[in-house]
């Protein structure tokens, strides 16, 4: 199985992903290959399934709709097929699995400020805040005179606030966990898996007040420290890494990493399938990588580990022994 991407990973590319793999198989293209390589798809993440098993709900509705405009036309190649993606995009629209894709996936499309997979971006907003938005990420922002909210849809933001005066309401990121309230800092939020979030302090203090939780349970954090969330409450406090803001310079920081842990952080900045096989998902290497090229990176540490790359496709790569005659 391949490492998981982490949440990170584009939900709007994960859309395109799962109607690329539903129009193979309606074209009876999954032949004994593709259907493990669908597979892996499958189990790389939750967010994977539920793409694909919202997929097969969206072609099952599809099926009733007149041939003209089905799905039955997604076989058809180039310009023709892309007629008819949209055709049938705007009859999907008004079905309620469409309407809950949306709610999944269109907000990040719709979002204020985004990345794709491997791109980073820096803003600074009206109030002379900062942030740094890593790979597949999106964020919207509302300012108003009572409130100063940065939402964060998905993906990993850094955040460093401006000092006004007269002084600002406070600025808070919004997640669908809860709320993290800057006291005058610099800190970071990264979405996990199961609905949990990441925030690690690098500057001052932040609260962090889960949605589902007492307004007493709110947990303040401060500087050098990191933490956990989900909406329920707040786990314990440990030492932050630095290097975990490292990627706004474009690279990865690597202490000790288990390989299958940093195949999962590469896999965030590139499309498609990256791996490891289960026999040396556990070695251990410690670098500097960059992302802006993950080829390059990934011709390095087999070098270093005396591993091979396998390609099954541009985008399906899997890091493996080598073989005895290789």
């Amino acid at each position: 199985m391949s490492a998981d991407a982490g949440p990170a990973a584009d939900r709007a590319q994960l859309a395109q992903e799962a109607a690329h793999w539903m129009v193979l198989q309606h074209a009876g293209e999954l032949d004994e290959d593709r259907l493990g390589a669908l597979q892996l798809w499958r189990d790389r993440s939750p967010d994977h399934e539920r793409a694909w098993q919202a997929a097969q709900e969206l072609r099952l509705l599809l099926a009733q709709v007149p041939q003209e405009i089905g799905l039955t036309t997604l076989g058809a190649a180039g310009q023709a097929r892309r007629h008819a993606v949209r055709g049938v995009l705007t009859v999907a629209l008004t079905t309620p699995v469409a309407w809950w894709m949306w709610r999944v996936f269109g907000r990040e499309w719709a979002a204020e400020y985004r990345t794709a997979v491997g791109e980073r971006r820096t803003e600074t907003l009206a109030d002379g805040s900062r942030i740094w938005l890593n790979t597949g990420s999106a964020v919207n922002v509302r300012f108003t005179a009572t409130e100063r909210a940065l939402e964060l849809v998905a993906g990993e933001m850094l955040v460093e606030t401006a000092h006004s005066d007269p002084p600002l309401p406070p600025l808070e990121v919004v997640v669908d966990a809860g709320r993290v309230r800057a006291l005058g800092t610099r800190f970071l939020v990264r979405e996990l898996q199961d609905a949990r979030w990441r925030v690690a302090v690098l500057q001052h203090a932040v609260r962090i007040q889960p949605a589902r939780a007492d307004a007493d349970q709110a947990v303040e954090l401060p500087t050098g420290m990191q933490t956990e969330f989900d909406g329920r409450g707040v786990g314990d406090k440990q030492a932050a890494d630095d290097n975990d803001v490292s990627w706004r310079d474009g690279v990865l920081v690597a202490r000790n990493m288990r390989l299958v842990d940093l195949t999962a952080e590469i896999a965030r900045y590139r499309r498609g399938i990256l791996g490891c096989a289960p026999e040396v998902a556990n070695l251990r290497i410690s670098g500097v990588f960059q992302l802006d090229d993950t080829d390059r990176t990934l011709r390095a540490i087999t070098e270093s580990l005396s591993l091979t790359i396998r390609e099954r496709t541009r985008y399906w790569v899997t890091l493996t022994a080598k073989s005895e005659d290789s």
